[in-house]
């Protein structure tokens, strides 16, 4: 799914690709838990940001391990990526030379709408231009949250027209630039933005396991204990989609929201990564 997203950003060479952090003033990370889902690529980030990087940080939550680093971290709702781009890449593209037929689709987005849906407001996405504006060389790495997204092809349309007409590079966690695809595409325009699914109830974020045993439990913080009615240790059933998932509850006072982690070991699942689920004891 990475290759088909990355061809699906529509980039006409490869220069826009990035394959590492280093030399870059501003990285903005969207869509992924980057400490899970990437040790390496984590450590550089971290790296770039005691060279003196500015980091942004975007995601339904916070990753703890990278809280130190960031600059500027926002809260987006789950399921709303598409609508986050589309208001990054207004915001993003507004200085910049476009057709007038783009000009007219950024214009006719309904701000407020988008702003209230997604929970990123005109400030937040002031603050993330005004971070551009003052960067030499900006990255933006795009997560795997996006790539299982059932709108990930517009996504990647909007992350492309950024990189293209920002000047910003792509960086794909775990792509080889021998999988881009480079073809001539002619000027076409990014789909409407569908109307922005509410995850209501208990959400439950499948993520990879960094062990075995991991892949028994569920991490959640105090709020989301509190929200489910669980306690610490207590062994429960996660229901998905008619699915029951057996699990121990562990409690993670480091977390902060009301999202739990749910640790997987299959590798071959291309779902949304995001699922709501109800606690059955």
């Amino acid at each position: 799914m990475r290759k088909e997203f990355a061809t699906s950003l529509k980039q006409n060479n490869h220069t826009n690709f990035a394959f590492t952090c280093k030399d870059f003033d501003l990285i903005i990370v969207v869509g992924t838990l980057l400490s899970r889902d990437n040790k390496a690529l984590c450590e550089e980030v971290q790296s770039s940001s005691r060279n003196g990087a500015k980091i942004v940080y975007l995601m339904s939550m916070e990753d703890n391990k990278l809280s130190l680093e960031t600059t500027f971290f926002s809260r987006y709702e789950v399921g709303s990526e598409e609508g986050v781009f589309a208001l990054l890449g207004k915001g993003l593209l507004a200085k910049s030379t476009l057709s007038l037929d783009l000009q007219n689709y950024f214009n006719d987005l309904d701000e407020g709408y988008l702003s209230a849906e997604s929970n990123v407001g005109e400030e937040e996405i002031e603050e993330i231009v005004s971070l551009c504006q003052r960067s030499k060389n900006t990255l933006l790495i795009l997560g795997e949250d996006l790539y299982t997204h059932p709108r990930a092809s517009n996504i990647a349309f909007l992350a492309g027209l950024i990189s293209n007409f920002g000047k910003v590079k792509v960086l794909i966690p775990d792509l080889q630039k021998d999988e881009i695809v480079i073809k001539d595409i002619k000027e076409v325009l990014p789909e409407e933005i569908c109307a922005l699914k509410s995850f209501d109830g208990t959400i439950v974020y499948g993520c990879d396991a960094l062990f075995d045993d991991e892949a028994g439990v569920l991490i959640g913080s105090a709020q989301f204990q509190m929200a489910a009615k669980v306690q610490n240790g207590e062994k429960i059933h996660v229901a998905i989609n008619q699915e029951m998932y057996p699990r121990t509850f562990v409690l993670d006072d480091s977390l902060k929201g009301t999202i739990a982690l749910m640790p997987k070991t299959l590798k071959n699942d291309t779902s949304y990564r995001y699922h709501v689920a109800k606690i059955v004891k």
